[in-house]
């Protein structure tokens, strides 16, 4: 699990929409269809010419919102990136190519025509989607690419396949995968993978196209390394399988988490301490969320052995499938409800404890939101708006001035008595407001002395149905402010009112 509140990722991670003498690798391993959330296709791509068959070009109209004045309706942009066909007329493509998407066309390859479609599933979290065209007989003679069933091997070469920008036309690079890693995808931010990396260039228009091995798909590239020659990075084949049998009961439920930080186990003395044998074994429970997966069963100070009987190293990694990876892609590749072994040290007594996986409390307040207009609420001039990346990006806000109320939130059982944390974000002068810009950009505690539990609360202290019941004075109180904001009851209604004409605000809250 990474930082409770960590923005700043490998900036240099960018994804790649457009607007935006070796060693002979082994041969490659007999490979399966891995899309079990589709149902099974009659044909396959029977060669590469027939796999850039089913290879397409999606075109975008989308509309950003706007985080900034939240009643505003954003701005309208243009982009396109790549898919391919994993069922007659069903696309795979990224998460990003199709965020915020008003429209999108699918280009079939060596046709003029455009066919409209939509997004039938999305997982941001895991920058994926797959996009579904209105006539699917136009493609009914194409035959669907299909997956490896493994991950590549260093060295072997592979193809990424797509229409990225200097041309309009089909366009393939060659490259050979140099490491297989575990980084954060710039998509949703704060969130680590399994990731291939392969020194074929991958540009602007390429995301969301595949990565072939011979004929077959054995990963859907995704973002590029800015600064480097020729460094891009493909999604493999545990993230897509994950994706796909998430999808298979007709939603998507994200992924879960272990709910618990863990420390390298390498210093002699810590080791020491813990009553380690001087071996390369055990890694360190450093904290646990309360709510979380793992709440009530590992604890700070317990050493973590195994996982599911895969033995943990001192550096908090285990073996999988014939690759070393982190101890949190055993959570990685499971689902909601499924249980987890860890034999674990626990004050010098080895045991063993189970966990049952669910998705990380409150984790949305550290990511990126799409395809969803903001959540707001504007009274007497004040914007309050509920805390995530997007609106601390869009004010340009210091994280660290809510850090603390972050960690409580996300961390301390916080999201388990309040839905949001609340921001004011944005003070709209005016008399009745006068003196009080000093108090943006905090988190909001209280409302007449009642304890703020999210948006939708905030909007119901300050909006009574019964005029009637409100105090003389509204006083609004913030975390680490000196004083409460106080506004007069009796000039309400009169200050609203100006300040909607005043801003153009059609609509004082979106809950």
């Amino acid at each position: 699990m990474k930082s409770p509140f960590c923005f700043s990722i490998a900036a240099v991670l960018v994804p790649v929409t457009a607007t935006a003498q070796q060693t002979p690798p082994p041969p490659p391993q007999e490979a399966v269809p891995v899309s079990t959330a589709v149902e099974a296709v009659s044909t396959g791509a029977r060669s590469v010419r027939d796999a850039y068959r089913g290879i397409v070009k999606i075109e975008i109209t989308n509309l950003t919102p706007d985080y900034e004045t939240p009643w505003q309706t954003g701005r309208y942009g243009r982009g396109n990136g790549t898919g391919f066909m994993v069922q007659p007329g069903v696309f795979m493509t990224n998460a990003h190519v199709v965020a915020n998407s008003e429209r999108l066309y699918v280009l079939p390859y060596a046709d003029a025509r455009k066919y409209p479609a939509k997004v039938k599933y999305v997982a941001h979290d895991a920058d994926l989607a797959l996009v579904e065209v209105e006539d699917k007989k136009a493609f009914e003679s194409i035959p669907c690419l299909e997956f490896m069933d493994r991950l590549p091997r260093l060295e072997e070469e592979v193809r990424a396949v797509g229409y990225p920008m200097g041309g309009t036309r089909l366009s393939v690079t060659r490259g050979i995968v140099s490491r297989i890693d575990t980084i954060p995808y710039s998509h949703p931010r704060n969130i680590e993978h399994l990731t291939v990396q392969i020194d074929a260039a991958i540009n602007p228009g390429n995301s969301g196209g595949p990565v072939l091995l011979g004929d077959r798909v054995i990963g859907v590239a995704f973002q590029g390394l800015r600064n480097a020659d020729a460094t891009g990075y493909m999604i493999p084949i545990p993230v897509i399988s994950r994706f796909l049998q998430d999808i298979r009961d007709g939603r998507y439920d994200k992924y879960v988490d272990f709910g618990a930080r863990f420390f390298n186990l390498e210093n002699p003395a810590m080791r020491a301490h813990f009553g380690l044998p001087d071996d390369a074994t055990g890694s360190l429970v450093a904290d646990v969320v309360k709510g979380g997966s793992c709440d009530g069963v590992l604890q700070p100070g317990d050493v973590v052995l195994a996982v599911d009987n895969h033995p943990v190293d001192s550096s908090c990694m285990i073996e999988l499938n014939n690759e070393r990876v982190k101890m949190e892609e055993m959570a990685d590749r499971r689902f909601a409800g499924d249980r987890v072994t860890f034999d674990i040290l626990r004050s010098g007594q080895k045991m063993q404890v189970t966990a049952t996986l669910a998705p990380l409390p409150a984790r949305d307040v550290k990511l990126w939101s799409y395809d969803e207009r903001p959540r707001y609420v504007e009274f007497a001039g004040f914007v309050f708006q509920p805390l995530n990346l997007n609106v601390v990006q869009a004010n340009d806000m210091n994280p660290a001035d809510f850090m603390l109320a972050v960690d409580d939130f996300m961390n301390r059982g916080g999201a388990q008595k309040k839905k949001d944390l609340v921001l004011l974000t944005k003070v709209l002068p005016d008399e009745v407001n006068t003196r009080c810009e000093d108090f943006g950009n905090r988190v909001v505690t209280k409302v007449n002395g009642m304890e703020v539990t999210g948006l939708a609360h905030l909007h119901e202290l300050l909006n009574p149905e019964d005029k009637s019941m409100r105090p003389e004075f509204v006083t609004i109180e913030f975390d680490g402010a000196s004083r409460p904001v106080v506004l007069e009851a009796a000039a309400l209604d009169a200050a609203n009112e100006r300040i909607r004409n005043r801003y153009n605000i059609h609509q004082t809250s979106r809950l």
